[in-house]
């Protein structure tokens, strides 16, 4: 009888310490008690911050290779079907001139149409629930802001996510989420300048010589679906590609 009443002493010895422990982590995660402020308030943040990451991520993701093989354009008013895509024209036709109309859009509008196709899918991505306030702390939550750059070899998508979290007098902000991507949209797009050129001026475009010209480090392909002309084109060492249309004359 003895042996079994300490037995069940020191049960219940060990379920009072598991409330305590447990009533502890609660504490600590919940009320930030026995933690410094600024380190329950970063705490906070970071579901936030990594969650703001995850859905650019997936935005950049679900969007970039269709707005590079439809030539920058998620919705072309003058395209041609080409492998399921509307491949944007850059160069519009003239009847019975081997030249055409350059209609090249500038690389600000497209890095803003860009812009704005990630912006709406990070805003329907994030989790709102994660910016509601919780014990012990308060939540401001305001507008996420993208901003989205053609810098050189990549592509560098900043978000600022206005999130201050407060305890007490001490107040912690989100920070600012910074991510680059393999996608040289500047680099291609001098590519295309000069494709769109040369065919504006003389109604074609020496593909092989001009890629010896730039060394290998871009890679030009032509398709010709009649009467139209694609170009793709793609810079060593990256896995985005980007077409743009020229458009022929179609004998009607």
């Amino acid at each position: 009888m003895r042996k079994r009443g300490q037995a069940t002493v020191f049960a219940i010895i060990g379920i009072v310490i598991l409330i305590i422990v447990a009533l502890f982590f609660f504490l600590r995660n919940e009320f930030g008690f026995f933690v410094a402020p600024t380190s329950f308030l970063s705490d906070k943040a970071k579901p936030i911050e990594d969650n703001l990451k995850g859905c650019i991520n997936q935005a950049v993701s679900n969007n970039l290779n269709y707005f590079g093989k439809q030539g920058g354009d998620f919705g072309p008013t003058r395209y041609v079907l080409y492998e399921s895509n509307n491949v944007k024209y850059y160069c519009t036709n003239i009847p019975n001139d081997e030249k055409c109309l350059n209609v090249m859009p500038s690389l600000d509008e497209m890095i803003a149409a860009l812009n704005s196709k990630i912006q709406d899918d990070v805003n329907d991505c994030v989790d709102k629930s994660l910016v509601e306030s919780g014990f012990g702390y308060k939540i401001e939550a305001g507008k996420i802001t993208i901003n989205t750059l053609a810098s050189g070899p990549s592509l560098i998508v900043k978000a600022h996510y206005n999130v201050k979290i407060f305890k007490d007098e001490n107040k912690f902000s989100v920070r600012d989420i910074t991510l680059s991507y393999d996608a040289p949209l500047e680099d291609i797009y001098s590519v295309a300048v000069d494709i769109v050129n040369a065919e504006a001026r003389v109604g074609f475009f020496e593909q092989l010589l001009y890629m010896l010209n730039k060394k290998g480090q871009f890679i030009i392909n032509l398709d010709k679906p009649y009467p139209d002309k694609i170009y793709k084109i793609h810079k060593k060492n990256s896995n985005f590609e980007f077409w743009l249309a020229i458009e022929g004359e179609r004998n009607i």
